[in-house]
């Protein structure tokens, strides 16, 4: 009964996120942390699973037919303690904030994103300029601002307007996402490697629901289980 219960839970969590894609809805704001949403985030990664080992077997069967896949950044550098930590905490929760951050639509989290995105360019500016001084303090009050924003709107729901068009803001960000890491091919064109980010589309799509239903905090974790099973994947695959 348990184990039949349990396939029934899988089933309707996974009907749910996709009744969500086909028709994308955004609440006035996340649930937040709850035993209910981490039961939701273990049910979603194991249909992560299940889509990354379709996929895996789709890209093997190419290479059997005699197609050579193009080759991945990751295959070129060495797998220091630094490079995983980057992949498996530093990406997951920098991504988020770029690709998702916004997505509750509230006002103090778009604020707070589009001051994180001008102090990092500037961050950037400067440190190309080899003033490293001024780069730390311009990120530092990026950082003090979008704070604020936050702590400022905090009681402010998701934006009418937003909410009207959610759609195209969901879909966009899956596909920002997605295409974002055509970077991560050493090789080949936008247009033959675009179906190899594929696995990031469907990644997106998936912490795009979880993000707007229970908050950052979860498309975060959800992204660094997702990078620590990709990682434990390339280690055991380079022996």
């Amino acid at each position: 009964m348990t184990g039949q219960a349990t396939s029934l839970q899988h089933a309707e969590t996974w009907r749910r996120f996709g009744a969500f894609v086909t028709h994308p809805d955004l609440p006035p704001r996340a649930s937040g942390i709850s035993a209910t949403a981490i039961a939701v985030l273990g049910r979603l990664f194991v249909l992560d699973l299940v889509l990354m080992a379709a996929l895996i077997g789709l890209a093997a069967l190419a290479e059997a037919l005699g197609y050579k896949l193009p080759d991945h950044l990751l295959g070129e550098l060495q797998m220091t303690p630094l490079l995983i930590a980057l992949i498996v905490v530093g990406a997951p929760i920098a991504e988020e904030i770029v690709f998702r951050g916004w997505l509750s639509g509230r006002p103090g989290h778009v604020f707070a994103v589009l001051l994180l995105l001008g102090g990092a360019t500037l961050f950037m500016a400067l440190s190309a300029r080899g003033n490293g001084v001024a780069a730390l303090a311009a990120f530092g009050a990026a950082l003090l601002l979008a704070a604020l924003a936050i702590w400022w709107k905090r009681r402010s729901d998701a934006m009418s307007w937003f909410q009207h068009h959610f759609r195209w803001f969901y879909w966009g960000s899956a596909l920002a996402f997605g295409s974002v890491h055509l970077t991560n091919f050493t090789d080949g064109n936008a247009l033959i490697l675009l179906p190899l980010t594929l696995p990031q589309l469907l990644l997106g799509l998936i912490l795009g629901y979880v993000r707007t239903r229970f908050g950052l905090w979860s498309s975060m974790l959800m992204h660094a289980a997702h990078n620590t099973l990709f990682i434990s994947l390339v280690l055991l695959g380079s022996g």
